[in-house]
């Protein structure tokens, strides 16, 4: 090595400095060639040079099958200068296709460097075998082997950081199966108990209706029984105590009903029994029937020509009703139902003019079991309307509502004609 190169040479390389501290690790080169000379050269520039505080160490081999024997050993060794011509003419080149296939390992950066270029071309080598650079040994002065060395050693160091992170994201993304899997396996056993759980519900709605029913029916012929006495026959104030008893029989026989109807509308099987129908009739039942439970109030009803659609009779009467019934509990005043096609669809409001509903309480009006602070000390259960919102939803509308609190509501139920 020349005195110039020297010079250039400690320009960019820094002499270990000694220290108490921990022993550092070097940086391992393995340096394949079959002439002794090299590996002594090699040795004394390896002496100058560092990198990020690491020195360099060689790692000798002195022919293409003692290299692969050595990686065989020590597969992590970063960099390998590897001689072209040795045992064979090709003897470099055939190590590097058994550090790349045979051996598995594509992370060792490979330098070709050979006194011979006329038996391997640059060209051709570059193409045909997967080395990382290629240099004669008459241009690799000690400054251009520090420059590969370091170059070929930061390719490395990035290739074993992304092999790292990737074996890490590998274990996290296991991890996170494995979490998911027990989740799941969790998930479905909570969900089979609350499944369980509305079984036993329903099934418990069902008893208590059967056992509810029976004595119910006794007290309402009891009562109707007594009311066909003839007028000697009753005392003074009988009537408007067994119409009491009759009201309060309705009441609750109404009450199993709205149970029994709202699980049946939130279990996922129900299958409505739909037929073309005209709403009209309906409409007026309904308002009939309110007439008579509630014969001191006035009930309107303004109705178009309706076209016929889809209905299930039974469960579209319920949510009309519930609406109807529920604007007749909230208001002392009239109220007003009205039919009307308009934009391909059937509208049906209905309108009160009583206590409303709280502004910031809109949102919650359908909700299951939900009533308002201005409603607390009436009576009601608090699934009529999210009955009725289920139940016309069903049947591919939707219901939405217009209050403002002490003026009164207008819920309005839109059916689609297609």
């Amino acid at each position: 090595m020349t005195d110039p190169d020297r010079k250039k040479l400690k320009l960019h390389a820094k002499k270990p400095v000694a220290s108490s501290g921990p022993e550092v690790k070097p940086w391992r080169i393995l340096v394949v060639d079959d002439d002794v000379q090299v590996h002594i050269m090699t040795d004394l520039l390896f002496k100058d040079f560092v990198f990020e505080g690491s020195p360099f160490q060689a790692v000798h081999a002195y022919s293409a099958a003692e290299a692969a024997q050595r990686l065989a050993q020590d597969p992590e060794i970063p960099v390998a200068l590897v001689d072209v011509v040795m045992e064979r003419p090709d003897s470099g080149l055939q190590l590097v296709k058994v550090i790349r296939n045979d051996m598995d390992n594509p992370a060792i950066r490979i330098i070709l460097r050979t006194g011979q270029p006329g038996e391997a071309p640059e060209r051709d080598v570059i193409q045909d075998c997967d080395i990382n650079d290629y240099k004669s040994k008459t241009e690799l002065t000690s400054q251009k082997l520090f420059t590969a060395l370091v170059g070929a050693l930061r390719s490395w160091r990035d290739i074993m950081y992304a092999a790292k992170m990737a074996e890490l994201l590998a274990e996290a993304n296991n991890t996170l199966e494995r979490k998911v899997e027990e989740r799941t396996q969790d998930l479905s056993k909570a969900l089979e108990k609350v499944n369980q759980a509305k079984r036993d519900l329903r099934q418990f709605l069902s008893m208590m209706s059967h056992e509810f029913r029976t004595p119910l029916a006794v007290i309402d012929s009891a009562a109707q029984m007594l009311m066909m006495r003839k007028d000697d026959e009753r005392r003074e104030g009988t009537v408007p105590r067994l119409e009491a008893i009759r009201t309060g029989v309705d009441r609750l026989v109404g009450l199993i009903d709205t149970c029994l109807a709202d699980d049946r509308l939130e279990s996922e099987t129900i299958e409505l029994k739909t037929e073309q129908t005209d709403l009209s009739p309906l409409l007026r039942a309904a308002i009939d029937q309110q007439r008579r439970a509630h014969p001191d109030r006035t009930l309107s009803l303004s109705l178009h020509t309706l076209p016929e659609l889809p209905l299930d009779m039974g469960l579209m009467a319920m949510a009309i009703n519930n609406l109807i019934n529920n604007a007749l509990k909230y208001s002392s005043k009239d109220v007003h139902v009205a039919a009307t096609v308009a934009d391909n669809q059937i509208q049906v409001e209905i309108t009160d003019y009583g206590i409303g509903i709280p502004a910031d309480e809109m949102d919650f009006v359908f909700d299951r079991f939900y009533r308002a602070d201005n409603v607390k000390g009436m009576a009601g259960t608090g699934i009529g309307l999210h009955m009725s919102q289920r139940i016309v939803q069903l049947h591919g509308g939707s219901i939405d509502v217009i209050s403002s609190e002490g003026m009164g509501s207008t819920f309005t139920i839109r059916l689609p004609l297609a």
